[in-house]
């Protein structure tokens, strides 16, 4: 895929994000860029995320990710000033202060940030990271990488084209998410996950993986009644809980075998992630 196009597809993806979808990915983005340094934050008690989406606490950059795609000029300027003095209220010594989104931002945003708030805070550097910004970083780096981040699988280029098939893959929470998954697949491809397993993580992997291969094996006989469906998922509902318990998290979408067999067939897939802590 040519860097054109290739950054075409990230905006692409970044631009379908909402809410935590895209703090989460700005995470991936943050651990991949800030190796060893980058601590993902989420909001708890009454303080929430003390407006500190993130951070590198050796660094000392800080990072708020706000989805503003459609949003209203005044409502994204107050989101930006309320986070900024809020991250320097509760935290020290901030050097960097990187505000990430989906979009592109207007010019009355950019003349805010560099007129009234930059002025007010010379002692730190103030970063908007938009959607080019972020697809050109994201673009910079390895093709597995760049999977990981915005949660897509580069599949090998379909016969009749020279655009590699790009499947998109959810988050899965319950048996009910993925058994239409399965149920509509007649093949699947070997597992994305995580290159630092131990002994006992490779095993669990295997035999949940095992364990979905074969109900989707079977899945047309299971159809044959509601009741069969329900038992399937509420296996699946178990085999996700053993995932989690062990800090993982399935990914799984449906692409079609290409040009690997003579008829295509719908393919699962399936990413096990492990989350950050």
């Amino acid at each position: 895929m040519d860097h054109n196009s290739l950054r075409k597809l990230v905006e692409g993806q970044l631009l379908r994000l909402e809410g935590n979808a895209f703090q989460d990915c700005m995470d991936r983005l943050g651990l991949l860029l800030h190796p060893g340094d980058y601590q993902p934050v989420r909001a708890a008690g009454p303080k929430g995320d003390a407006k500190n989406d993130g951070y590198c606490p050796k660094a000392r950059v800080f990072f708020a990710a706000h989805a503003t795609r459609g949003e209203r000029i005044d409502k994204t300027k107050a989101k930006i000033r309320s986070d900024l003095d809020g991250c320097l209220r509760e935290h020290r010594n901030v050097k960097v202060w990187r505000f990430l989104t989906n979009d592109t931002l207007p010019g009355e945003v950019d003349q805010f940030i560099d007129n009234i708030l930059r002025p007010a805070h010379r002692d730190i550097t103030i970063e908007v990271w938009g959607l080019t910004n972020l697809s050109n970083e994201i673009c910079k780096l390895p093709k597995k990488q760049i999977e990981r981040i915005i949660d897509v699988i580069f599949e090998e280029a379909r016969p009749d084209s020279n655009t590699p098939q790009i499947v998109q893959l959810g988050p899965i929470k319950s048996g009910r998410d993925l058994w239409p998954i399965l149920s509509v697949s007649e093949a699947w491809m070997p597992p994305v996950e995580p290159d630092d397993c131990t002994s006992d993580e490779q095993d669990l992997i295997d035999s949940v993986i095992q364990t979905f291969i074969d109900w989707l094996e079977i899945s047309d006989d299971v159809e044959i009644s509601r009741s069969g469906v329900r038992d399937a998922e509420r296996s699946i509902d178990e085999l996700l809980r053993d995932l989690q318990s062990k800090g993982f998290t399935l990914y799984s979408g449906t692409g079609d075998t290409g040009n690997r067999w003579p008829t295509r067939l719908p393919m699962a897939i399936f990413k096990i992630a492990r989350e950050a802590g």
